[in-house]
C-alpha cells in the first residue's frame, strides 16, 4: 500500500505544481487526495507533521504576502510525511528557493521574473518529494 501513497503522493504534488505554474491557484480537490493518501499510514506524526508545514504558510496568508491554496496543500503534504520529514522537506524548500533567488538575480535573462510574483507550489514538488523517500 506504501506504493499507491507514493504515487498519489507524487502524482498529486507535480499535477499541482503544474497547475499553479499556468492558473497561479491550488486546486482543493488535489489537497483533499494528497490528505487522504496520508491516511494510509496515518499516526500522532501527522497531525504534528501537518500543523508544522501549514503554519508558517498560514500566517503568511493571513498577512497578505501568499494565496490560501499555498497553506491547504502544506497542511495536505505534512499530514502525508509526518512531523520528522516536514523538517526536512522545509528546509530542502528553503534551499531550493535561496537558489532560485540568487540564479534570478545573477543571470540577466531571469532578471524580470525575479521581482515577479512566483508560484510556490512547484518549490513544493522540489523539496517534498525527495523529503518523502528519505
Amino acid at each position: 500500500m506504501l506504493w499507491v501513497q507514493a504515487l498519489v503522493f507524487c502524482g498529486g504534488l507535480i499535477y499541482a505544481a503544474v497547475d499553479d505554474l499556468k492558473t497561479r491557484t491550488v486546486c482543493d480537490i488535489v489537497c483533499i487526495i494528497i490528505a487522504a493518501a496520508g491516511l494510509i499510514t496515518i499516526s500522532p506524526a501527522s497531525f504534528l507533521g501537518a500543523l508544522l508545514a501549514m503554519a508558517p504558510f498560514y500566517l503568511c496568508a493571513g498577512l497578505g504576502l501568499m494565496g490560501g491554496g499555498d497553506w491547504r496543500l502544506a497542511a495536505a503534504v505534512g499530514f502525508v510525511l509526518g512531523f520528522d520529514r516536514v523538517i526536512t522537506g522545509l528546509c530542502l524548500m528553503a534551499a531550493a528557493l535561496l537558489f532560485a533567488s540568487f540564479a534570478m538575480r545573477v543571470i540577466p535573462a531571469l532578471r524580470k521574473s525575479a521581482s515577479a510574483k512566483q508560484p510556490l507550489v512547484p518549490y513544493f514538488a522540489v523539496a517534498f518529494i525527495p523529503a518523502y523517500f528519505l
